[in-house]
């Protein structure tokens, strides 16, 4: 009889050390759920409607949680840059396009294609920086391949960076297609 009551004393012991162990460990992670509220604050809308998050920051993320107020960029190409100076973890967040926005870029490529000029208002902004995960993507319009990758260097619209998509290869050479996005020159 005192057998099975050690063993149960020492399985509760385990239970009780694991359940504190994970509930330490949770705490070390970004709360992901203040992170959309904080988000949404800043942009002014809500997920889901126009200029807002297109969807809530994925909840696989295990961001390190931040010691100070985590920095929310302006709107650029579409997505939101989200940061943790101090610690140095950045994500893009996608937004709903507004129909401002949208007639706004049909306008400048109509108006780049009779000019000879397409891209011109957009050239120079910085749509990935070092250290970004891209999408690098490879193909044509019968099949297209991607995977994760890492930029090695800042890029704008049309620029070739130098992107890393496996720690036991050379980096390859992608052209900036548009923010998160990269594309492998050749399979069009």
């Amino acid at each position: 009889m005192k057998k099975k009551s050690s063993y149960f004393s020492v399985f509760l012991g385990i239970v009780t050390f694991s359940l504190s162990t994970i509930s330490v460990f949770a705490a070390d992670f970004q709360d992901l759920s203040a992170l959309d509220k904080q988000i949404a604050t800043s942009l002014g809308a809500a997920i889901g409607t126009e200029g807002g998050a297109v969807s809530p920051v994925d909840r696989r993320l295990h961001l390190t949680q931040c010691p100070e107020n985590v920095v929310v960029d302006k709107p650029a190409a579409g997505t939101v840059s989200v940061h943790c100076p101090s610690i140095g973890w950045r994500i893009r967040v996608p937004l709903v396009r507004t129909m401002t926005h949208a007639l706004n870029h049909h306008e400048t490529s109509q108006n780049g294609q009779n000019t000879g000029t397409s891209k011109d208002n957009t050239k120079g902004e910085i749509l990935v920086k070092r250290g970004d995960p891209v999408e690098l993507i490879a193909g044509n319009s019968n099949f297209t391949v991607s995977v994760q990758g890492t930029a090695q260097q800042d890029g704008a619209l049309g620029d070739h960076i130098r992107v890393k998509s496996d720690p036991n290869k050379p980096p390859v050479i992608a052209v900036v297609v548009e923010s998160g996005k990269v594309r492998i020159p050749g399979f069009e």
